[in-house]
């Protein structure tokens, strides 16, 4: 037996399930799917009112990040010597790599509802541009042959007119954040940190602080990135912000490389019975690791506050 439906839109899959579009004759089947059980949703070309397309914001600032992110967990394979983990980082980040490529190459993002007179309902299957001006030329000619159309003196009678306010409403002021101020504060802290690591080798203390205060910089980079949307005019120490991320890569790799040393030491101390503590260093003074890490943040820490400074007296 032939079915009547023909596939509309591609499978949108999540984690608990997916949702696809068909079409039939006289009317558009959603199917959602959660693995389970199965939710099937009819809406008649005679009783759709309209069918709202909005685009999302750009997600290019993350994309971006995830890839510097999988390029720098790629650049791993340098850092060991063991073939398992080579390959490992090698995979992870060539998937991480491919699936932020091809997130960019299927376009912009947008939320398509589907409106009738006693509902509306998502249409998740339509999440990107393409698709929902491919989904548009094919169910729009069907629901203007069932409802009709109507002419351009019609929609004028229609149209309600403008009536201008007497006053217009007061602009609501935005002041941006200081996360940016707040992680150039952060760079200087850790360049003095890692400075004192290389001269004050046996305080054990300095490593500690300086995991943290590492963590602490990389979640500020995200935050700053991903609140500036909108909301921050500022460029220069976003600029910087950005150049930032390939000197986390390069440290990513260099204190990769420290502890899989330290690690190595520890097992051949225990297995010679050496029972004497091995203190973990994140940089190492015979290297030229620490001497870039401090010196790029110490660039970034000094250029961004200089650079916030100056954007904000501008905009005043």
């Amino acid at each position: 037996m032939t079915s009547i439906y023909t596939k509309l839109t591609p499978t949108k899959r999540g984690v608990f399930g997916y949702s696809r579009l068909w079409l039939a004759p006289d009317h558009i089947l959603l199917l959602i799917s959660s693995q389970l059980a199965e939710d099937y949703k009819r809406f008649s070309f005679s009783d759709i009112q309209s069918i709202v397309v909005t685009e999302l914001p750009s997600r290019l600032v993350p994309q971006v990040i995830m890839i510097l992110a999988a390029l720098a967990w790629m650049s791993l394979w340098f850092a060991v010597d063991i073939a398992f983990f080579k390959w490992m980082f090698a995979v992870t980040g060539a998937a991480a790599l491919l699936w932020s490529i091809r997130d960019i190459a299927r376009g912009q993002r947008c939320r398509c509802y589907l409106h009738t007179r006693v509902s509306k309902e998502l249409l998740a299957p339509v999440a990107r541009v393409k698709i929902a001006r491919q989904f548009l030329a094919v169910v729009r000619p069907r629901i203007e042959a069932v409802q009709g159309t109507l002419s351009m003196q019609q929609l004028d009678t229609m149209e309600t007119p403008y009536v201008p306010l007497e006053t217009e409403p007061p602009k609501i002021a935005s002041s941006p954040g200081y996360v940016p101020e707040v992680l150039f504060a952060i760079f200087l802290i850790n360049a003095a940190l890692i400075w004192a690591e290389v001269r004050f080798p046996k305080v054990p203390e300095i490593p500690g602080v300086l995991i943290n205060s590492l963590l602490a910089e990389a979640l500020l980079i995200v935050v700053a990135l991903v609140r500036r949307r909108g909301r921050d005019p500022r460029v220069i120490i976003y600029v910087v912000i950005a150049l930032s991320i390939l000197g986390l890569g390069f440290d990513l790799v260099t204190i990769s490389r420290q502890l899989f040393s330290w690690y190595m030491n520890v097992l051949d101390k225990t297995k010679n019975g050496d029972k004497s503590t091995t203190f973990v260093y994140l940089f190492s003074s015979a290297g030229r690791g620490a001497v870039i890490a401090s010196s790029w943040r110490a660039v970034a820490g000094v250029a961004g506050l200089a650079a916030s400074f100056y954007e904000r007296r501008k905009k005043r």
